[in-house]
């Protein structure tokens, strides 16, 4: 039997389950691991600067307490115990993130991942991919060595909340990855696998080629079905519908933490539900 196994960067193979046009699925892949970027990054600076904040602190009263101990001089138990607070402090910083990372300090079961929008049909056959790769019976993921040799890493590498890290050319969530047995970790990972095969069992539904969707149109508008607002329109009103629905499109996107399409854009879409919601009132 043909041996169908390739050895691929992860970032591809997360391409190929997105789509059966591999570059298409490389734009698809990037979009959502930046959504994903932007949803941390307020609380990853903020780790960032508390850590720096932290550390300069220790390292400002710490190590000359240290020396005015030696020293006997005056007041130097005092200065050791507020570098020790301080120390403490960084130590605290480090672990909530693990926390939250990980749901605490051992990854034991796969947390809910991070992205912009989880309802994404590419985000939601990034997630197949990594299901799979959470499994110990699972193809191994490896990243190279030094001297060029694999280094195999254990299935709770995909456990983390930042999972994206690994198929993500976004500084944000690289830098902020903790790996499940260590600190920082922010290696390219390859897998050698039928890719096909691994589709297939994943039951993911790669998209055909063609060009990539840069905004969910149709979850926003399916948004809107039940919407209060949108039930109260008082059809026969000529003015201000359609701004209302552009409006609760913006939002939603906003909720989201997504790109906005324009004004213009949105129009056509509030146009269209305005026709469809009379159409249906007058049946």
């Amino acid at each position: 039997m043909e041996d169908r196994k390739q050895t691929l960067p992860l970032r591809m193979v997360a391409a190929r389950f997105i789509s059966t046009d591999e570059q298409t699925g490389l734009t698809e892949l990037d979009r959502i691991t930046e959504q994903a970027s932007r949803v941390i990054r307020k609380r990853y600076w903020s780790l960032r600067l508390t850590l720096g904040a932290t550390a300069f602190a220790t390292t400002a009263t710490l190590l000359p307490g240290i020396f005015l101990t030696l020293g006997n001089a005056p007041g130097a138990l005092t200065v050791v115990i507020i570098g020790l607070a301080c120390f403490s402090l960084m130590l605290l910083t480090i672990l909530l993130w693990r926390v939250f990372q990980y749901g605490g300090l051992a990854a034991r079961t796969p947390q809910r991942a991070i992205y912009g929008n989880s309802d994404d049909p590419a985000v939601r056959n990034v997630e197949r991919l990594f299901k799979l790769l959470q499994r110990e019976s699972s193809p191994r993921a490896f990243f190279r060595a030094a001297n060029g040799g694999r280094r195999y890493v254990d299935h709770r590498y995909f456990f983390g909340a930042l999972r994206a890290a690994h198929v993500t050319q976004a500084g944000t969530i690289r830098s902020a990855f903790f790996s499940p047995v260590g600190s920082w970790f922010d290696r390219e990972l390859f897998l050698e696998a039928d890719i096909n095969e691994l589709i297939a069992e994943a039951k993911a539904e790669p998209s055909r080629a063609g060009a990539p969707r840069k905004y969910e149109y149709s979850n926003a508008i399916i948004s809107l079905i039940e919407h209060p607002e949108v039930r109260a329109i008082d059809i026969t009103r000529k003015r201000g519908n359609q701004k209302l629905i552009v409006g609760l499109l913006e939002d939603w996107y906003r909720d989201r933490r997504l790109e906005v399409p324009s004004e213009t854009q949105l129009a056509g879409y509030a146009k269209q539900i305005l026709e469809t919601i009379a159409k249906n009132r007058r049946s």
